[in-house]
């Protein structure tokens, strides 16, 4: 019951007593109570402890509905709240929002532990929320989403996972990334040179001035052999690379196998036994690779007579069978 309808049916309850009470006893009695003294007709007397019980009722009410009203605003206050920490949770925020009704206080705590799923569906979530969750779940699957309206702090895993994403739509991207890349010490920032590489110049790459890795290395050699590709590298930078990845047997003999379409024949002996006086047994596969390819058999003899017997045993395996009039795949042989 309202309390204007409880004010009006306590009026006409008081009324109505004291009429009754009126048409018995139309006189009147005094109240005195120490100095004080009042003379009023018995119907009020009796109404007044009503009157009283009324008010007081009336004042329980007003307290118990401002608090009712103060808990239901608390209510809506919180559950906008959560609303707009759910759809940061989504998006991959570290919530830490306060609530003041007991039941969002622990949602609001369960959320904290809460990762969001993208396989799981959404279309049962309210429209605001179902829209960050197609977000989410776009970024999930590689695709670049505008998330600048979302404010969400840079180390975010789904900004992360986005710039990652941006990279491969957009390579030149990767410029703006590695402007805050000191090295190579996170995956967007790997992502992004690996991007790098895929369409800068040599010069350009080395402005960054990162530890080459066998994985970069293999990239840009790539490039550098493609036919079609303008990519350019000096063989000191080449041999630079190969020192400081510690290359090892087989990425020589790759080495050799890959780059002698690029070179002259006299540059590729060049380099490879100048490899192979620097490096000692870890390229002298690569070096003679090369010679056989070459067919400078006399030179890979002279190699060989002056080896240890345990030295070189597949290249002496190889000359034995050649001598013999036996042919096998060389590159198939050195890689076993």
């Amino acid at each position: 019951m309202g309390i204007k309808r409880y004010f009006l049916v306590t009026l006409i309850y008081m009324l109505a007593i004291g009429l009754y009470v009126y048409s018995f006893n139309g006189g009147s009695t005094t109240l005195e109570l120490f100095s004080f003294s009042m003379t009023l007709p018995v119907a009020f007397w009796i109404v007044l402890p009503i009157l009283f019980l009324v008010i007081g009722s009336i004042g329980h009410l007003v307290f118990y509905n401002f608090k009712d009203f103060l808990y239901k605003r608390a209510l809506k206050k919180d559950s906008e709240l959560f609303q707009e920490a759910t759809k940061n949770r989504i998006l991959g925020e570290e919530v830490t929002t306060s609530y003041k009704t007991e039941g969002f206080k622990f949602a609001g705590k369960v959320l904290q532990c809460m990762r969001f799923d993208p396989a799981l569906p959404t279309t049962f979530l309210e429209e605001d929320v179902a829209k960050v969750c197609a977000v989410a779940v776009s970024v999930a699957n590689g695709n670049y989403e505008d998330l600048k309206k979302y404010r969400l702090a840079k180390a975010n895993p789904l900004v992360i996972q986005n710039s990652i994403n941006r990279l491969k739509v957009e390579p030149r991207f990767a410029l703006e990334v590695l402007k805050n890349c000191k090295e190579l010490e996170n995956e967007l920032c790997r992502q992004a040179y690996d991007a790098l590489i895929g369409f800068a110049s040599f010069n350009e790459i080395k402005r960054y001035d990162f530890p080459p890795e066998k994985r970069t290395f293999r990239r840009m050699m790539e490039r550098y052999l493609d036919a079609d590709d303008s990519f350019d590298m000096d063989i000191k930078s080449i041999e630079d690379m190969l020192e400081h990845f510690n290359a090892d047997r087989a990425d020589y003999l790759e080495l050799a196998h890959e780059i002698k379409i690029k070179l002259t024949p006299d540059a590729l002996i060049a380099l490879f036994e100048k490899l192979y006086n620097s490096k000692g047994a870890v390229a002298a596969d690569a070096y003679l690779y090369v010679l056989y390819d070459l067919q400078m058999i006399d030179k890979i003899r002279e190699l060989l007579l002056n080896s240890d017997p345990e030295d070189f045993v597949k290249f002496k395996t190889i000359l034995f069978l050649r001598d013999h009039g036996r042919n096998i795949d060389i590159e198939k042989f050195l890689r076993l």
